[in-house]
């Protein structure tokens, strides 16, 4: 079994598959887009960019929420990282 495997039989929530778009802020001025690949009440699993590094908290907005979300990265694996809402 894989670690994100295992990580996926602790979650508090359920999370639902989805194909959305997104934008992470980067610093002040700085956003990139994003692609949403699932999502629930406390995290969601993104998908940026290879070149793109995240920061250990950053903004994301998206179309499926109203407002801004505080992210903290809890994971990656490849171009995928999985994020929770602070």
């Amino acid at each position: 079994m894989y670690a994100f495997e295992v990580d996926a039989l602790d979650r508090c929530e359920v999370r639902c598959a989805v194909q959305a778009t997104g934008r992470v802020r980067i610093g002040w001025r700085k956003w990139v887009d994003c692609e949403i690949r699932d999502i629930s009440c406390g995290g969601a699993r993104l998908a940026v960019a290879g070149e793109i590094d995240l920061p250990e908290q950053f903004i994301l907005i998206s179309a499926l929420f109203e407002g801004e979300r505080v992210c903290m990265r809890r994971w990656e694996f490849g171009s995928e990282t999985g994020v929770e809402f602070i």
